[in-house]
């Protein structure tokens, strides 16, 4: 059985057409919006096959308006099989999710990429990297919501004039020094336009990242199923080879969260 199969919505229009309407943006931050793929990996949870949280995620992302215009993926693990009970639900919310591309314009411009067997967050995610066409991708969990807006033109240009800016994580908490970041520092080598400090913690809390970065240094060292900062979070390594794992958080030291989590284990649809 093949693992995952492709749902290609809404016909040719995620490869060609994609921006229509350009009278918000100039030619160059066209450019770099067409930059980006946006990837959100979801999974079977109890609220399905209500489409309430990932509506509600996808809203806080869309505070940030060229997102609205990047190319964007959902892509579905397969259901465990302690969880096979939840099937039944997870083919509506799959269908529910279809119906939201075709409806819904919070999510224009999107494919769905559905895998057939559990494979966790990075395999899964393996199976949508490999189907980008952009420099980047902005990976986004389907429970985590964005909690303030950033700056997307800058940081696009900043990674496109440094290419040791490999990842660049939204916090879920402020960012200041900790155990799992370690000793950060506002050092950037070869600079930003945006406000960044360099960490020494590796984490798949919703991020940018090079598309290259994925498929030759992350996706290799993630050799089963598992999650990702189980094969890359070592902030001893981190320390010493900082220029292969290029990851810093985005905002100054200090600065309050960029994410908050709802949390998809508990999540309740709040809709009758």
């Amino acid at each position: 059985m093949r693992k995952c199969f492709l749902l290609c919505v809404m016909n040719a229009f995620f490869f060609c057409g994609l921006i229509a309407d350009d009278t918000d943006y100039t030619e160059e931050e066209l450019e770099l919006i067409r930059k980006v793929t946006i990837i959100t990996t979801t999974s079977a949870i109890p609220s399905n096959p209500s489409t309430e949280m990932i509506e509600e995620a996808q809203a806080t992302w869309l505070q940030v308006p060229a997102l609205r215009k990047c190319k964007k993926i959902i892509v579905f693990d397969g259901v465990p099989t302690p969880q096979r009970y939840r099937s039944l639900a997870y083919e509506l919310f799959i269908k529910n999710c279809e119906k939201l591309v075709e409806d819904d314009p919070n999510f224009a411009h999107t494919k769905l990429v559905i895998n057939t067997e559990h494979r966790h967050l990075a395999n899964s995610l393996r199976t949508a990297i490999y189907l980008v066409d952009t420099p980047y991708v902005l990976v986004h969990q389907h429970d985590f919501c964005l909690s303030k807006p950033f700056d997307f033109f800058n940081l696009v240009r900043s990674m496109d004039r440094n290419p040791g800016l490999k990842m660049i994580r939204f916090n879920k908490f402020s960012n200041l020094a900790n155990y799992w970041d370690g000793p950060i520092d506002d050092y950037i080598e070869g600079g930003a336009l945006i406000p960044l400090m360099r960490t020494f913690g590796w984490s798949d809390n919703d991020h940018f990242a090079r598309t290259d970065y994925y498929t030759n240094f992350v996706l290799p060292k993630v050799t089963w199923n598992g999650a990702m900062e189980w094969f890359l979070h070592d902030p001893a390594k981190i320390m010493r080879y900082h220029r292969d794992y290029g990851c810093y958080l985005y905002g100054e030291y200090g600065e309050t969260h960029y994410l908050h989590h709802i949390d998809g284990k508990y999540y309740q649809p709040k809709k009758k």
